[in-house]
Formats: C-alpha cells, structure tokens, sequence
C-alpha cells in the first residue's frame, strides 16, 4: 500500500513537470510570435519612410509626390503616396516630373505670375544668375559700384567651380532685370521664383555685405638725423673781424621728427542666399569676418562660397 502511494505521487510530480514544460513552451512560441510580428511591423515601417516618390510638378504650380505607375501617349498613370488609387494626369498640365531615382524629364512650359511669355523650365535647367549685392557701410546703403563690383566678384569665383552648372554674366543679368523694370528699391516687390522666370535660370544668389567702423589704430614713427659740425675754431683776422662760431664746439648734433599715422578698423559680415524657380530658399549663411580691413568681404566670400551646395569642387 505504501509502494502505490509513492509510485502515485512520483506520477503526478512527473505529470505537473510535463504540464509546466508545455506551459513554459507555449508562453516561449508566443513571445517569439509578439517579437516576428513586431520586426515585421518595423520592417515594413522602416522600408516604407526610407522608399523615395517621384514628384510631378504641374503648370499650375502644384506638387503631387507618389509613383509614376506609366506613361501614355497623352496621359500617366498615377498613384499618391500611402495610397492605391490610381489617377490619370493629362501630360498638358505637367511641367516636370523628377524621378525618385533623381531623372528628371521635362514636359511643357510654366506660367509665372505677371509674364506673358511661357518660359521651358528645360531652358533654364542648372543656370543661375548672380543678382547685385546689397552693399551696406556704417548703416547706410552703399554706392551701386560697389555693389556690382561684389557681385562680380562673386560671380568670377563661382565660374571657376561651376561643375555642369551654366551662370549667366552680370552685364545680362543686370540688363535683364533692368528691362523687366527690377530695381534694388522694388525688387521686394517679386518673388525670387518670379526673378529666376525674368532672367531665364534655375538658381539665382542673392547676398549682403555689411561694413562698419570699429577702432582706429594710432601708429607713431619717429625718425632721427645726425648733423657733423666742422671742429674749426673761432679766431680774429689781421683786420680785426672775428672768424668762425665761438660757440662751436666740433660736435655733432641730432634732429628728430614723430610722424602719427591712423588706421581705420572695419567690421565686416556677409549673408549669402540661394533660391530656386519655385522660389524656395535651398542655402542661408551668414559669416563675420576675422579680418578688420576694408576689403576683408573678399576672405568671407570664399568662405562662404565653398560651402554653397553650388560650388564644386
């Protein structure tokens, strides 16, 4: 009778051991089921925002970002992005569409604001205009020579890293914004998209330079002469007259004579924009010089210049 108590206990112990294993076995496939369905979910979520859309650009201005499904003889096929419809867009109303793998191909032409004439954006696809520097000295805008003296400054280092880009020299720039009646007192009254239309690029600069009085630097240079005397003696001729300086000793005298010279201290700071010809702001920098001399815009241009996403190495 004690034998069957003890062999019916040892099978319980084993039956409850076996029950837990299962337990322990099913929580573990569960947990692990949890775990694959969530790196699933991250996977996919992590593919989706990493996914790049093609963005067609409309006549009228709008933007629609998705994927370009095909292209017919007068229509595309195409779908939002997040979503499965698919729309048909006449290939009239379509001014560009850039590819996600970063082709861009070209349609038809844009209206902009104010202008009769259709521009091609293919026309002016990677041209860019340097527009007149703003030229400010001790807070009161500066002459125009100056202004187009920086800008073509600016325009001669930019050629030299050009790269496949096209810039357009300041005298048609400058003539052109002249004929579409642009000045420096009205050009706030365009858009620089409306600016990129007139003068026929994709890109234009537009930059200020700000020079102000500091200090002044107090130089003192002193120069010294030495003067040899004759060492003759006074005496008195035959005829009674005296001869010579009785003062004169023969030694040699020193004359000197301070010069103070002033220089004039600047501080000079420059900002430097890039637009598009939808006339969004892609580059904004501003830097201020180390250097206190009046020219000193000419080492922050090149400062700035090399970090513009136009330059080229």
């Amino acid at each position: 009778m004690k034998t069957d108590t003890v062999n019916s206990q040892t099978n319980e112990h084993n039956y409850n051991k076996k029950q837990q294993s299962t337990m322990n076995l099913l929580k573990l496939n569960f947990i692990i089921n949890k775990v694959t369905i969530l790196l699933i979910f991250l996977g996919f979520g992590f593919s989706s925002s990493a996914q790049n859309f093609d963005i067609i650009l409309k006549t009228n201005g709008e933007e629609m970002v998705g994927n370009v499904k095909s292209i017919e003889e007068e229509s595309l096929s195409f779908i939002y992005k997040n979503e499965t419809i698919v729309y048909k867009v006449k290939q009239s109303d379509i001014v560009k569409i850039t590819f996600a793998s970063g082709r861009v191909q070209f349609f038809n032409k844009i209206n902009q604001p104010g202008n009769t004439n259709n521009i091609s954006l293919e026309n002016h696809h990677n041209k860019v205009a340097v527009l007149p520097f703003v030229y400010i000295k001790d807070n009161q805008e500066g002459d125009l020579v100056m202004s187009n003296k920086i800008q073509t400054e600016t325009l001669a280092l930019l050629n030299k890293h050009r790269g496949e880009l096209t810039y357009l020299s300041v005298n048609d720039t400058n003539a052109l914004l002249v004929k579409a009646g642009v000045t420096n007192n009205n050009i706030q009254g365009y858009t620089m998209g409306e600016i990129c239309t007139i003068l026929g690029v994709e890109y234009v600069i537009q930059g200020m330079v700000s020079v102000e009085k500091t200090t002044q630097q107090n130089i003192n240079t002193f120069s010294e002469t030495t003067k040899n005397k004759e060492n003759t003696k006074a005496y008195i001729d035959s005829q009674g007259h005296l001869i010579g300086n009785p003062l004169n000793n023969g030694k040699s005298q020193s004359y000197g004579s301070s010069v103070s010279t002033y220089t004039q201290n600047y501080a000079t700071s420059m900002t430097m924009n890039i637009f598009n010809d939808k006339g969004h702001n892609i580059y904004s920098q501003d830097h201020t010089s180390f250097w206190n001399t009046q020219d000193a815009y000419k080492i922050t241009l090149k400062y700035l210049a090399k970090r513009m996403p136009l330059f080229k190495k």
